[in-house]
């Protein structure tokens, strides 16, 4: 006799299995009682500081000792009230130290290593595994970990390392053009480059297996089945000019021809946040970093700003519109926040065990240089998306010992904390606990082993 856990177990997806083999792995796993979702992370980084009024709650001073404070009462700042409601599940942090990265410019490689090679090579040369590696390790994949790049203004480079690495010069190249993204994750099925643009290519070629699985499927597994894909038919149709020239056949004269790069920052940073919103909830990848700007000053905020980007760290004003550049800074931050819960969206819309994938994924935002450009270490904000039941304490703003100061250059106060304050390294340490990796240091050895004591910082965990 043909059980449902027996037929379930038994389905398989044909010549569609690169996309679907993720789902059938969770279904055979679930119906078999062995399922235990992955802990997803994802990290987003933005240039030129993300500063500490970017962050901290309205009327909250950054001066004083430890303070641990509820968010629920307090009022989230513009660039990042779009989490608002999700305050539940925030954990805003202040007061890291980074002396030890030079992050003035953006720290490099050390943004996300917590350790930077000397002088201009930290923005070169990879000196140790950075913490979105060594967290992929935990939750491997078909792609253990997909690193997707901004590069403002810019509509050539495609690939370029920047914030990430498997060990010391084992550098991970961050896509920065969403159409070769979306090809190099989905092309081995056999669509065309003008994918990116059209729903049909990706759809039309698993569409048997589709069918067939659709057919087999009920309740939460056929659900699940629909939810995954939604997520890819929502990335390759993409609304616009070029969508509609696809559908109308025009562009079918040009066949394998990529379509356009942009250099506008907006759409970029959007086809982005699809591409891993598409990964993650497919099962291709459980590990995701979106670095903005390149772990540097690079380019021109083209789509908010024709200023080039180190000028407006200066809150130099734009040349045509007259904004400040800290006021078109705050803007970007909140355009990148926006994106960060449409991510979230997606992932609890999609059910995974008794819960949704949002359950089991934590989002980290944070500056690849700390609070600001021309950053000296002195305070590295970050906020942690996760599951309030989880193994992150959430729902608080975390201050650790700091003293105001105010900065030239229109700065503003600034954070300073503590000598005693952790690093950002056992922000690092604290996360791979929560991963499933406890280690007493994350990348510090020899003479640097003793900026932090030993273990993860328990005040963040449950």
């Amino acid at each position: 006799m043909t059980t449902r856990r027996n037929f379930l177990k038994g389905i398989t997806a044909g010549t569609g299995s690169l996309v679907l083999s993720p789902f059938l792995k969770s279904v055979a796993a679930q119906v078999g009682g062995t399922f235990a979702p992955p802990k997803r992370f994802v990290f987003i980084l933005t240039d030129n500081g993300l500063k500490e009024g970017a962050v901290q709650p309205v009327g909250v001073p950054l001066d004083g000792d430890l303070r641990k404070i509820p968010l629920g009462p307090l009022t989230l700042p513009k660039d990042i009230d779009p989490f608002t409601p999700y305050k539940d599940r925030l954990l805003i942090l202040q007061g890291f130290r980074a002396h030890h990265l030079h992050p003035d410019h953006g720290a490099g490689f050390g943004a996300l290593s917590g350790v930077s090679s000397p002088g201009i090579a930290k923005f070169h040369t990879a000196a140790a595994e950075s913490i979105d590696a060594a967290i992929a390790r935990t939750a491997p994949a078909i792609f253990p970990l997909l690193v997707l790049g901004v590069a403002p203004g810019d509509r050539v480079t495609s690939a370029f390392y920047a914030s990430s690495a498997w060990g010391p010069g084992r550098a991970i190249a961050a896509q920065c053009r969403p159409e070769l993204a979306y090809e190099s994750l989905f092309g081995s099925t056999g669509a065309d480059r003008n994918d990116f643009l059209s729903r049909k290519n990706l759809l039309d070629f698993i569409a048997g297996d589709v069918k067939r699985l659709q057919s087999q499927l009920a309740g939460p597994e056929r659900e699940q089945l629909d939810y995954q894909l939604r997520a890819l038919e929502s990335l390759s149709r993409r609304e616009g000019q070029l969508g509609a020239l696809k559908d109308e056949g025009r562009l079918r004269k040009h066949g394998m021809k990529p379509p356009a790069p942009s250099d506008q920052m907006p759409e970029v940073l959007t086809s982005q946040f699809e591409i891993a919103a598409a990964a993650l909830t497919t099962g291709l990848t459980n590990a995701v970093t979106i670095t903005s700007g390149l772990c540097r000053i690079y380019g021109t905020y083209k789509g908010f700003s024709n200023g080039g980007a180190h000028a407006i760290g200066h809150n130099n004003p734009d040349p045509e519109t007259g904004v400040p550049g800290h006021q078109i800074l705050a803007t970007i931050r909140r355009f990148i926040a926006e994106r960060i819960v449409g991510l979230m969206k997606k992932l609890q819309e999609t059910p995974e065990g008794s819960g949704t994938m949002l359950d089991n994924t934590a989002l980290v935002f944070m500056g690849d240089s700390g609070n600001r450009q021309h950053s000296h270490g002195e305070n590295w904000p970050a906020v942690v998306i996760a599951n309030p039941q989880g193994r992150l304490k959430t729902g608080q703003l975390v201050l650790y010992p700091m003293k105001g100061s105010r900065q030239e250059d229109n700065y503003a106060t600034i954070g300073v904390a503590q000598d005693s304050n952790p690093t950002i390294n056992a922000l690092y340490c604290t996360l791979l606990h929560a991963a499933g990796d406890p280690r007493e240091h994350f990348n510090l050895s020899g003479p640097t082993r003793d900026i932090d004591r030993p273990g993860p910082l328990k005040e963040l965990l449950n």
